[in-house]
């Protein structure tokens, strides 16, 4: 089994940026969710620090399974947004070069046509 680095180092570039730019939301999420089941913890009449002992650990691990279909669902929707996001930024990156193309073709012909020019005018003053 590859070391964690190894299997790091054969990532596509773009796509541990992707990931690395989606971690603050996913912590952010996270986060969230646990308040939440602190604060469903308080409204059980349990101390936050303490732990529920009376609580059947069957609806425990569904409340912690629920919770992890939702972060889930959150990263999915925030993983569509980014290739959204991305598909949009790559189209753009087209039109700027395709731009950037047309006008270096476009300043080429206006130097070779100066150019040009300027020979013209040279020939014409030296007879």
């Amino acid at each position: 089994m590859p070391s964690l680095r190894k299997r790091l180092m054969a990532l596509d570039p773009t796509t541990v940026s992707t990931v690395l730019s989606l971690l603050p939301t996913i912590l952010e999420q996270a986060n969230k969710t646990i308040e939440k089941l602190k604060k469903s913890k308080r409204k059980d009449g349990t101390p936050e620090g303490a732990v529920a002992d009376a609580r059947d650990p069957a609806a425990r691990i569904a409340e912690l399974e629920a919770a992890a279909v939702q972060q889930a669902e959150a990263v999915k929707l925030l993983a569509e947004q980014h290739a959204i996001t991305i598909e949009a930024l790559r189209k753009e990156a087209a039109r700027l070069d395709r731009r950037l193309r047309l006008m270096t073709a476009v300043a080429m012909g206006g130097v070779a046509l100066g150019l040009g020019g300027l020979v013209i005018a040279l020939n014409l003053l030296f007879r």
